[in-house]
């Protein structure tokens, strides 16, 4: 049975299977709520494949699962995340003639689902596998990665080819072969208080300071070469008789390559303040690496173009600004984000995911998938 009538017969159980994550709220600094969704994940392994995904185990955030199916020496690596930014109770879960609404659906517990019921698909024709595919979900991605990171790089480097479930670009479904690499910055500024009527002359303003501080960062923004910079945080002074001796910016930084990135951290290892009487501390730097467009991506998405007009449905790449992943295993091994399902409002309250668009999506990382797999 082809993999798109095989899901179009279990729609329903697939839509099921993402109602039952969804409904499971995972903020990602909220180990108690990750620890119930791992859970879920784990009792969907094991309802389907009589075994459970194996845990690495977190002090502070949820645990990272992995699971594994096939026995070749070579590997292929899916990334999924199970955390989400909604709060527990944020936002219902509802259905809609055309859409399914819930926090997290298409970021990205959907993309999850996908996965799973690749394996089931597998599972069920006895597929034969040239190679392992790994699972790998984490429960911190939209915090950074931090604890998941080096078990991510890990398994990229013992794979030939990595695919992020993260959506598609909204609305339009293009699947993501280059994403701009982040960075932030924190620049506490010290200056000197004094009484704004009495002595003005004897303080320093930390907020003058900020403000020139500002301008010479947006003037780091180069759109041509994909660089952005955004003062997104300001925050300082209180009295307005006082010279105010203490302000605070955040600094959120994309770039679209290596050498990009480097360069606006380099400014910032070497910024000086404009008065010699200020001070200033930065925290932070470099959190991914950008994800580069190079021939083998392009390779992954020309087989996925191939699979997608199979299935009849056309589909485009893109390059993006926001990050995933995919960043961290585009430095070792080639990749192919953007394979999760189609909708709209990441990070918004409108998300949803399209349901006249899910058979034929699952089918497209499955085809994908044994494409690679078995070449």
């Amino acid at each position: 049975m082809e993999a798109k009538d095989y899901f179009s017969l279990h729609e329903q159980d697939i839509k099921d299977d993402i109602k039952r994550l969804v409904l499971a709220d995972s903020p990602s600094q909220n180990k108690e709520l990750l620890d119930i969704c791992k859970e879920v994940i784990q009792s969907i392994f094991f309802d389907y494949f009589h075994q459970k995904a194996t845990e690495f185990a977190m002090e502070h955030n949820g645990n990272h699962l992995r699971f594994e199916i096939g026995e070749g020496t070579e590997q292929i690596l899916m990334i999924g995340h199970y955390d989400t930014v909604w709060d527990a109770g944020a936002l219902p879960y509802r259905e809609e003639e055309d859409k399914i609404f819930g926090p997290g659906i298409l970021d990205m517990k959907s993309g999850l689902v996908s996965a799973i019921w690749f394996f089931k698909y597998v599972q069920e024709m006895n597929l034969p596998l040239k190679r392992r595919v790994v699972f790998f979900l984490n429960s911190d991605e939209e915090i950074g990665s931090p604890t998941s990171r080096a078990l991510i790089e890990e398994e990229a480097k013992k794979s030939v080819a990595a695919f992020i479930l993260e959506p598609a670009v909204t609305v339009s479904g293009e699947l993501k072969i280059a994403r701009k690499g982040t960075s932030r910055y924190l620049l506490n500024i010290k200056g000197v208080a004094s009484h704004a009527g009495n002595n003005p002359r004897d303080g320093v303003s930390a907020i003058t300071e900020a403000a020139r501080q500002i301008l010479n960062i947006e003037a780091l923004n180069d759109f041509e070469k994909g660089t952005t910079l955004n003062v997104g945080m300001v925050q300082g002074g209180g009295k307005l008789n006082v010279i105010p001796d203490e302000a605070h910016l955040g600094v959120d930084v994309r770039s679209g390559t290596k050498t990009e990135q480097e360069r606006i951290d380099d400014y910032f290892e070497k910024l000086q303040p404009f008065n010699s009487r200020t001070k200033i501390d930065i925290d932070g730097g470099i959190n991914r690496p950008p994800m580069e467009r190079d021939e083998e991506s392009e390779e992954l998405f020309e087989i996925a173009q191939g699979e997608a007009e199979e299935l009849g449905f056309e589909v485009e790449d893109a390059e993006v600004g926001g990050a995933s992943d995919g960043n961290f295993t585009s430095i070792h091994t080639p990749t192919l984000d953007g394979l999760g399902l189609v909708g709209d409002g990441i990070h918004a309250e409108h998300e949803h995911i399209i349901k006249d668009q899910i058979v034929e999506r699952f089918a497209l990382l499955t085809n994908t998938l044994l494409e690679v797999v078995n070449e």
